[in-house]
């Protein structure tokens, strides 16, 4: 809202108030203070005629002017203040409050990243990011396609967060193709490298090169854990004490609060409950520092499980470094293929195996059934039989075959 009112010059008998009325010839000038229709506020000023640029006089004149600007009017793109892109990022990562601290982690890493690279061209506003600059930014990622792909996700939600809340009018991230997948066939472990990991975990060596030490014992009452539950190995690495409830291990917590249990063979407690426990909450984990942290670290631990048991193993080179520079020299090592989820692989191709249903699966993973299908289904035997059991009922049935049939037969 504008009010108006007049300022009475020092000759004027009104002078010092800001009465409508004027006694003087020609009467003291208008002005107005407030809050225009666009939403932005004035300071005490002269109000000016739009038609010819001078102060105004006639008070009528002045109530159709401040009339017009306190309709209502759209803001443009050019009237908008530019929104500062670290703040908002800063705002994207508090709306994902609620979200876990991991999702938090990578986006902050691929916006941060963002960020940088938008500040390198002088870019320093959301709106100064262009769809070209996504595509170029996007061009330098060497990360592995699937993280390539959840990274595109972020940056593509980020900015679906900045249109929404009006920091720009387009979506500069629209158009970006999507990212092929890529990700590598992943096969289950076979029996016998089951029984060859297993073997291995005695033979697990410390920091120090010594055999025999709690980390062994440890790492087999992890590989247990994962062996039986298919929990990951973030899962795993947090596994609470109160989560192991007699031979039952809660493996997830649905969005209803119901709890969900995986039941495992009774050596498995036996271990867990034997190895050397890291505090009083967690069996494998101390809860201090971040918990990727904790689960990388098991990552290691069991890519050095898997080459000590031979599974999936390659010899490759790795270029040696002295003082932060790479030398010419190179070592080569072993390294296996193998992956921790190969755990989790292989015990649900063994329920599927045993004609356990997809619903139900997708219930002790915590996963959606388009999950389980599009990664599993090639296991559920009962779906191959239902296949080939609608086709021989269709072949039977279908006229065309049966006369060809007869032909075969009559020919013989």
């Amino acid at each position: 809202m504008l009010n108006l009112y007049r300022r009475h010059r020092a000759a004027c008998s009104k002078n010092g108030t800001r009465t409508q009325d004027c006694p003087s010839k020609p009467k003291c000038p208008v002005h107005f203070e407030g809050v225009d229709g666009t939403g932005r506020r004035h300071r005490p000023q002269s109000l000016k005629d739009p038609s010819s640029g001078s102060g105004v006089r006639d008070w009528n004149r002045a109530v159709e002017i401040i009339r017009e600007l306190e309709l209502p009017t759209p803001v443009t793109a050019a009237q908008k203040p530019q929104v500062n892109l670290a703040e908002a990022i800063a705002s994207f990562i508090s709306f994902k409050a609620r979200r876990s601290p991991d999702v938090k982690r990578k986006a902050r890493l691929i916006l941060g990243r963002l960020q940088a690279f938008a500040e390198a061209r002088h870019k320093l506003s959301v709106a100064d990011v262009t769809f070209t600059d996504l595509v170029e930014f996007r061009a330098g990622w060497t990360d592995a396609l699937t993280t390539q792909r959840r990274n595109q996700e972020v940056v593509k939600g980020f900015f679906r967060f900045c249109v929404k809340s009006d920091f720009i009018g387009r979506n500069p991230s629209t158009d970006l193709d999507s990212i092929p997948e890529g990700r590598p066939k992943t096969d289950p472990f076979t029996r016998d490298e089951l029984e060859r990991i297993f073997a291995a975990t005695g033979r697990l060596t410390d920091e120090y090169g010594r055999s025999g030490q709690p980390i062994a014992a440890q790492t087999r009452a992890f590989v247990l854990v994962m062996r039986y539950t298919g929990m990951s190995i973030g899962d795993t690495a947090k596994l609470e004490k109160s989560d192991v409830q007699g031979n039952r291990i809660r493996t997830h917590r649905k969005k209803t609060g119901e709890d969900v249990f995986s039941v495992v063979p009774p050596f498995v407690i036996d271990a867990i409950k034997a190895a050397p426990h890291d505090s009083e909450q967690y069996y494998f984990w101390t809860g201090r520092g971040e918990l990727h942290t904790r689960a990388s670290k098991w990552g290691n631990r069991l890519q050095r499980l898997f080459v000590l048991a031979d599974v999936r193993t390659v010899v490759t080179e790795r270029k040696l470094r002295s003082g932060g520079k790479l030398k010419d020299e190179a070592e080569t090592l072993k390294v296996s293929k193998a992956t921790p989820h190969m755990f989790r692989h292989t015990l649900v191709r063994d329920l599927l195996e045993r004609g356990t249903p997809m619903e139900e699966i997708a219930e002790l993973l915590g996963n959606s059934m388009k999950v389980v299908e599009k990664y599993y289904s090639k296991w559920d035997v009962r779906r191959q039989a239902r296949l080939e059991k609608r086709l021989e009922d269709l072949w039977a049935n279908d006229p065309t075959t049966t006369a060809l049939t007869q032909n075969s037969t009559d020919g013989r």
